[in-house]
């Protein structure tokens, strides 16, 4: 049987760990899997200063890739049979997620039906629409 790649978009809201979840219950039987958790970062906020944009693009990226390497330890700690890769993004959410699950031959993207957006339905609703539309595989969407 081939080994399925799962991509789980994650932003540290509760809908993003509930996906997380849903991945790892719907798809983990014990055979062997890939899990990719990614998280995109793009600091809030007008920036007139580019070097500060910067310098906090790079912090939210730090602090974002310790989190996740914390949860890809408490992932193959709980789960037999899964590698876990984790990566810290930068750019528009939709575009990097589609991204990526092309990049890495993707079987599924998982991800919430909104998350942590300033303009709450509008703005996160519309990466998962994105996403779907972008994807060139499965996409499951939890809410």
């Amino acid at each position: 049987m081939m080994m399925s790649k799962l991509l789980v978009a994650y932003d540290g809201s509760d809908l993003s760990k509930k996906a997380l979840e849903e991945a790892m219950h719907q798809h983990h039987d014990g055979a062997q899997m890939e899990v990719h958790i990614i998280k995109v970062v793009s600091p809030d906020g007008p920036y007139s200063n580019p070097g500060l944009y910067h310098s906090i693009e790079s912090s939210l990226v730090e602090k974002s890739e310790e989190e996740l390497q914390m949860m890809k330890e408490e992932l193959q700690e709980k789960y037999e049979n899964i590698t876990v890769h984790t990566e810290a993004l930068t750019g528009d959410p939709g575009n990097s997620i589609s991204e990526y699950g092309k990049a890495h031959d993707i079987d599924m993207i998982v991800i919430g039906s909104r998350g942590l957006g300033n303009i709450k339905g509008w703005f996160l609703g519309s990466v998962s629409h994105r996403v779907v539309q972008q994807a060139d595989c499965q996409v499951m969407i939890v809410k």
